[in-house]
C-alpha cells in the first residue's frame, strides 16, 4: 500500500517525503487549503490491510480551551460520513483521519487513494476555520452552525 500511495501523490503533485510515525513507515505531505496550508501523512498497516491519510491541523489548543473544542469534535464527527476528527489530550494537537480497508489482498487503486486523500484534505478546508475560532475561545454552539455538514 506504501507503494501504490507514492505513486498516487507523487502522480498528483503532492510533495512527499518519506518518514516515521508510531514507529511506523509513512510518507509525508502537505496540503494548500483555502486559507491555510498543513501537514498530511498516510500511513499503511499492510498486515492489517488498512490504511490511514491525516491531516495535522495547524493549531494547538490551550488547555483551557480543550472541553469546548472537543464539544465540537463529537458535534463534528457525529454528522461526518467518512472520517473523524480527533483531539490529543496532552498536547492540544489535532488531526482528521480517514482510513480504508482492504480486504483479502483487495487493490489499491489511484481511484480509492484520490477518494481517501480528497475526502479528508476537503473536509479539513472546509472545518478548519471554526476549528480554529473555538481553541482561540469561540463560542461552540456558533462555530458548529456555520460548519456546512
Amino acid at each position: 500500500m506504501y507503494r501504490e500511495m507514492l505513486s498516487f501523490l507523487s502522480g498528483d503533485d503532492w510533495p512527499v517525503a518519506p518518514g516515521e510515525y508510531d514507529g511506523l513507515p509513512c510518507i509525508d505531505t502537505r496540503f494548500i487549503g483555502t486559507d491555510a496550508a498543513w501537514d498530511c501523512r498516510a500511513h499503511p498497516y499492510d498486515p492489517f490491510g488498512q490504511l490511514a491519510f491525516e491531516s495535522i491541523l495547524p493549531l494547538t489548543v490551550a488547555a483551557e480551551h480543550r472541553a469546548a473544542v472537543l464539544e465540537l469534535v463529537a458535534r463534528t464527527n457525529w454528522r461526518l460520513l467518512t472520517g473523524a476528527f480527533q483531539v490529543d489530550l496532552n498536547t492540544g494537537a489535532v488531526l482528521f483521519r480517514t482510513m480504508i480497508f482492504l480486504s483479502h489482498g483487495g487493490e489499491l487503486t489511484p481511484e480509492l487513494c484520490r477518494g481517501l486523500v480528497y475526502s479528508n484534505v476537503l473536509t479539513v478546508d472546509r472545518c478548519l476555520a471554526e476549528f480554529t475560532a473555538v481553541a482561540g475561545g469561540a463560542l461552540v454552539d456558533g462555530a458548529f452552525e456555520r460548519l456546512a455538514l
